[in-house]
Order: C-alpha cells, then sequence, then structure tokens
C-alpha cells in the first residue's frame, strides 16, 4: 500500500542531464511503490519551481525537491501562497544544500530513506518583506560574496567557490550604520559588516550555528558583525574546526533574538535570502512559527 497518494517531484535542469538521469534512475525505483501517483517537473528557468509550487502544492501530499538551496527557497515561496501545504522533502543535489543539512538529510540516500520512514519535522519560516526564507537573510558580507562568486566560479570550484568569495569579501569589507528595531520597542544600532537573520542551522555548509538556532524553536536569531578582516577569517576558521567559540566575543558578533523586527541601514543594502540577492533594505521581518513539514533523518 502506497504511503503517499500524490507526489509532485521538481529538478533543476542545471544540474546536467546526465546527472539528472542518473540520479532519477537511482530514486525513483525506491520510491515509487509508496507513492500512488508521481509528476514530474523540470524548471527551465528561474521562477519555474515557485509556480510549480502555485500550480500543485494544493493537489499534492508529497513535494519532492531535487536541486539546492535556491529551488527549495522558490518553492517554500510557492508553497507559502497556498492554504494547503504538502509534506516537503528535498533530495540534496545543489553546491550546498544548507536546508538539508539542518534536516540531517546530508545525501540523496538518506533523503529516500527519511521519505520511504516518513520522519516529518514542521519548521519554522520567516517573512521578510514580501518574500519568505528557511534557512537565512543577511546584508554586507554574505550578499558581497554571493554576487562575488560567478557561475563558472560555482560549476568550477563548487563549496570552495563560496569559500574563495567570502574570503575576498572578508578582507576589504565594507561596513554600514544600522539600526535594528526589535519587538518591545528594544534597538540597536551601530556600525556593522554584516548582519545575518538565521532561522536553520548551517551557511555555506559549516554548522556554525548548530549549538545556537533550531529550525523549530520560535525565534529568529540575528547576528550582528562588527569587523570582519583576519581577525573574524580566523575566528571562523577556529570555529569551523572547533578550536574556538565564534559567537562568544560581543565586540566582534554581537547575537538577539527576536519574533519581528526591522532593519534599516545608512544605504540601500542587497539582501541575500537562502542563497539569492531577492531584495535590498530597508527589512522587515516576521517569524511563522512550525509553517511548513519538511523530511528529516532522525538522529
Amino acid at each position: 500500500m502506497a504511503i503517499y497518494e500524490k507526489a509532485l517531484l521538481i529538478y533543476n535542469q542545471n544540474a546536467g542531464q546526465q546527472e539528472i538521469e542518473e540520479t532519477l534512475a537511482m530514486i525513483i525505483p525506491k520510491l515509487a511503490p509508496s507513492i500512488h501517483e508521481l509528476t514530474l517537473k523540470q524548471t527551465e528557468s528561474k521562477g519555474d519551481a515557485e509556480q510549480y509550487c502555485i500550480q500543485y502544492g494544493e493537489q499534492i501530499d508529497l513535494l519532492l525537491i531535487m536541486g539546492g538551496d535556491g529551488t527549495v527557497h522558490e518553492c517554500v515561496n510557492g508553497l507559502l501562497q497556498q492554504a494547503g501545504r504538502p509534506i516537503v522533502a528535498i533530495l540534496p543535489t545543489g553546491t550546498c544544500n544548507d536546508l538539508a543539512r539542518a534536516l540531517n538529510c546530508f545525501s540523496i540516500e538518506e533523503a529516500v530513506e527519511a521519505i520511504l520512514a516518513k520522519n516529518k519535522r514542521t519548521i519554522d519560516v520567516v517573512q521578510q518583506n514580501e518574500r519568505f526564507f528557511a534557512n537565512f537573510s543577511g546584508v554586507g558580507l554574505i550578499s558581497d560574496a554571493s554576487k562575488e562568486i560567478s557561475t563558472t566560479t560555482k560549476d568550477k570550484f563548487g563549496k570552495l567557490g563560496y569559500a574563495i568569495s567570502a574570503f575576498r569579501s572578508m578582507i576589504e569589507p565594507s561596513s554600514f550604520t544600522y539600526t535594528l528595531q526589535l519587538e518591545g520597542g528594544e534597538k540597536k544600532s551601530g556600525e556593522a559588516v554584516m548582519i545575518l537573520a538565521m532561522n536553520g542551522q548551517y551557511l555555506g555548509t559549516f554548522g556554525f550555528f548548530k549549538d545556537i538556532t533550531s529550525l523549530s524553536d520560535g525565534k529568529l536569531h540575528i547576528f550582528i558583525v562588527k569587523e570582519a578582516g583576519f581577525s573574524l577569517l580566523k575566528s571562523v576558521y577556529q570555529q569551523a574546526t572547533g578550536t574556538d567559540e565564534l559567537f562568544n566575543n560581543p565586540e566582534q558578533i554581537e547575537v538577539v533574538t527576536t519574533v519581528h523586527g526591522t532593519l534599516e541601514t545608512s544605504r540601500e543594502l542587497d539582501i541575500d535570502s537562502d542563497g539569492e540577492i531577492t531584495d535590498q533594505t530597508p527589512v522587515t521581518y516576521k517569524l511563522f512559527p512550525k509553517e511548513l513539514t519538511f523530511i528529516t533523518k532522525e538522529v
């Protein structure tokens, strides 16, 4: 007997035709016996995944996303325009797959096992002006690094390409003045080189936030990075290798939690949302607790 009645599999053609065919040939025989009706849709251009979710979201009980963080971001925004929403499963084939990592699905094989076991977790999502994100939103260094990396560099170097771009941005950071208005009237202001609004735990494949944030804690964690250069680069490296506590230095990085807030900056800054440049400051954040249900691997 099928576990799921109707499922939609959205896959990103940018992965390469041969790779797509090999992946589909591996997962479909495993999933098909547990799905009564399975529909496949291939994205051809930006925005297609979001439109597929708007069109089919209320008709299915399982959404399979075969792609990276950008494809997941589109699907989240499409699903949140629907009243009825399916369970969502990420089949990670992107460069970083940060949300899939937070759900303990580090590989397609692990994701398939979790889908068949129907392990579920309901997670928070955050509204950012008129858009939504599930993992992170950031301004400053993070968006500079995102714009720095070219498609060629990304295709050639993969995860290393992001590290190269981040390194370049950290060496010569551009600071800005900010005002952050939080719930209850609390206000923060000063100089920063980056501000991250985190719902997830991973950024660029690194689990910097695993001990601080949770996808389901009903809180938005905002990290205000006040300085960069080699000192921040050293701290990031030590945090990644488990030899330092990156966020225990309030003079360098301040952490605040909120449910909603507004960020204004001295100059208009691009906003990187789940790896996509989607908007510019000023920005208003509002967290919606336990809004979407994802497949997760139990640990």
